[in-house]
């Protein structure tokens, strides 16, 4: 069950979260217009552990989104494309406190300054992770659907 998460959630804004800028077309060095697709720029502060969990909530939101009742897709722009990309770029957004130790990047916090690493307010603990098992459904498996690029890899600029 995701409620146990909120926890979690409650102490994350989104200033602590990943960002990403977008991409532009390689042609003629203009913004793309339709879709749009982003890059996404990561949170120097954030584990290898939480990225994925947040990258994994990121899919179910776009596959839910995909699978709208009815015959229409919801209203308004659908979520965006974003893609990680091998050697992402990296930015020194601010960190929550009060987390658990496995949601911190273990580089970054040793190089903080130990009053700064108080101040974070550790949890001495590791955060659990775990998702309820979801399959993705065949039919939004096939080649070409907007979930299968969201974290496909790229070096392209």
């Amino acid at each position: 069950d995701l409620v146990r998460h909120k926890i979690l959630f409650e102490k994350l804004k989104p200033s602590h979260m990943s960002g990403d800028e977008p991409q532009f077309d390689s042609e003629d060095g203009e913004w793309q217009t339709y879709p749009r697709t982003f890059f996404i720029v990561e949170a120097a502060w954030q584990s290898k552990l939480l990225k994925d969990f947040l990258r994994t909530l990121d899919q179910w939101h776009i596959e839910d989104w995909r699978q709208s009742i009815g015959d229409r897709l919801p209203g308004g722009s659908p979520p965006r494309i974003r893609i990680a990309r091998a050697n992402p770029k990296v930015r020194q957004s601010a960190a929550p406190k009060g987390l658990w130790k496995n949601c911190y990047d273990r580089k970054w916090f040793a190089k903080l300054k130990p009053h700064k690493q108080r101040e974070l307010e550790v949890i001495d603990q590791d955060y659990d992770f775990r998702l309820p098992d979801w399959t993705m459904p065949e039919d939004l498996k096939d080649g070409g659907d907007v979930l299968m690029e969201v974290y496909e890899e790229t070096d392209e600029e």
